[in-house]
């Protein structure tokens, strides 16, 4: 069976996703472990266990390695988040072309198999609305999208 391109390009997001919690994970641990290291080191000069010289250098590298760290995370999540956003406008997509394949095969033969005409014409109606608002739902998405990323490149000038 051949996978569309549609379903290949939601597997990859997924995949990316994915790796990008992992990742969010990973800056989670690490800067837990900075801020715990920052709150201990202060205590190691009271008790005379590090000098202030050797407390107050480890203290700003701690600090940087934090910032860098939470940088990196924020930097992450606007990427994850615009990942996220793709895979459910292409999600959207994949139901609005099944709907499509639907409606076109009941229109073909929904007087034959449905056990009404009445009830072929109801599901016909119900898949022409869905078709309608998801289908403006995801233009509306893409457009957004489209906007977002013109903008950003505009402001990167």
């Amino acid at each position: 069976m051949a996978i569309s391109q549609l379903e290949q390009a939601m597997a990859t997001l997924r995949l990316g996703i994915a790796e990008m919690r992992a990742k969010e994970e990973q800056l989670d641990a690490q800067i837990n472990q900075f801020r715990t290291q920052l709150r201990r080191l202060p205590r190691q000069v009271v008790y005379g266990q590090t000098s202030l010289e050797l407390s107050l250098t480890a203290m700003g590298e701690i600090e940087e390695r934090l910032e860098d760290a939470v940088a990196n995370r924020r930097r992450l999540l606007a990427i994850k988040d615009t990942a996220i956003q793709e895979l459910e406008a292409l999600q959207l997509l994949k139901r609005v072309d099944e709907a499509r394949s639907k409606l076109a095969s009941l229109k073909k033969n929904g007087l034959f198999g449905a056990s009404s005409g009445e009830e072929a014409q109801e599901q016909i109606r119900q898949l022409e609305g869905f078709i309608a608002a998801n289908s403006r739902q995801a233009e509306q998405a893409i457009t957004d999208r489209f906007r977002q990323r013109m903008d950003g490149d505009l402001t990167a000038i």
